[in-house]
């Protein structure tokens, strides 16, 4: 048995020949070297990525290392201590098929070690919830409910979306099509840069954590590390792009990313149209599920306004284990120091945003 942990930007042709061993339908978009990679760029942390193997079994995991020296109010005390996370997304241990459980937990064990042999002081999973990569892990971490997620099957064919719409959502995307919006793919440079322009000021209106105020670069950046996986689509009446919506794609899902939409044409509901088009395209490709995601905070507006295309959620869950309790501690009570925290589950706690910052995004 063998545990490497190969640094992504250095190594993503072995990280990435290591998933081309599982089925495709574990090969999504969130456990590619480039996705991975995105948010290393992004200043997120150091993209890693785990492979372990023994005489029966693979489990790849991928995460990002991050310095709690870089946390504001932790600074240079905290130099040399680390904390590690699933990127923005899902992720969790892929396990090859018929991977026996022994080797799930020769694995886990092996993760363990290396967290404290590098002073990983704790850990965060965002588990993928069509993949369900926490099988398995109840035993190892410490798992809840974090909300929910909207998510159509595409394998019955484009008319069974149409039958799953709402009422109002049909009437939302009758009122576009009426006003005369279009929707198509994206290719050009310039509505990509619209489209990265519209999400960073409907990021900033909304409040959005600075985590999330992706600004153009980030998604150049994207496009360039996930070529055709980052799928843009526009809306627009006139010629002027109104909406954009990008998705990932990976040979079994879709996934919506991220939103930009000019407050101007909101009455005009492009974004019904927008959502609906994307789900239609969806249903050509190899595609069997299409992932809409949650609320920006729960079964909020957002939240709704996805629910109004399809009425399948699946529970969206996260793990958490804290490595190393002193240091733990002591940084917990630094976070209590600089004012209330408003999200009683945020982990690890030291984490939790700020009270000048937005609790969406």
């Amino acid at each position: 048995m063998s545990l490497e942990i190969l640094p992504l930007e250095e190594r993503a042709m072995e990280w990435d020949a290591a998933l081309a061993e599982l089925a495709p339908r574990q090969q999504d978009v969130f456990f590619t070297s480039g996705y991975l990679r995105l948010w290393q760029r992004h200043g997120d942390g150091k993209a890693l990525g785990a492979v372990y193997r023994d005489r029966d079994g693979l489990v790849l995991y991928p995460f990002i290392l991050r310095d709690l020296s870089n946390v504001e109010f932790l600074g240079p005390a905290f130099a040399g201590l680390y904390d590690v996370t699933s990127p923005v997304g899902f992720g969790g241990p892929l396990v090859r098929h018929m991977t026996r459980e022994e080797t799930l937990a020769g694995f886990r064990a092996e993760i363990d070690d290396w967290c404290h042999a590098n002073a990983v002081v704790s850990e965060f999973v965002r588990f993928h919830p069509l993949l369900e990569t926490r099988l398995g892990m109840e035993r190892h971490l410490e798992i809840e409910e974090a909300g929910r997620i909207v998510w159509a099957r595409l394998d019955a064919g484009s008319c069974a979306l149409i039958e799953m719409l709402s009422v109002p959502t049909r009437r939302n995307i009758r009122r576009a099509r009426d006003a005369g919006i279009t929707c198509a793919v994206e290719h050009g440079d310039e509505a990509w840069d619209r489209f990265a322009e519209l999400y960073l000021e409907n990021a900033l209106r909304r409040k959005a954590l600075p985590a999330y105020r992706y600004d153009a670069a980030h998604f150049r950046a994207l496009r360039e590390l996930l070529g055709p996986a980052a799928v843009l689509f526009g809306a627009r009446l006139d010629g002027r792009l109104v909406a954009a919506a990008l998705f990932l794609r990976s040979h079994d899902f879709v996934h919506f990313h991220a939103l930009g939409a000019d407050r101007e044409f909101a009455r005009l509901r492009p974004v019904n149209v927008l959502f609906f088009e994307a789900m239609q395209w969806a249903c050509g490709t190899t595609a069997t599920a299409v992932n809409l995601g949650g609320g920006h905070r729960g079964d909020d507006e957002f939240f709704r306004f996805k629910y109004g295309f399809t009425q399948q959620l699946a529970p969206r869950r996260v793990g958490r284990a804290i490595h190393l309790f002193e240091p733990y501690s002591r940084a917990e009570r630094l976070r209590d120091e600089q004012g209330e925290i408003l999200d009683c589950q945020y982990f690890p706690t030291y984490r939790a945003p700020l009270p000048r910052d937005s609790l969406l995004g």
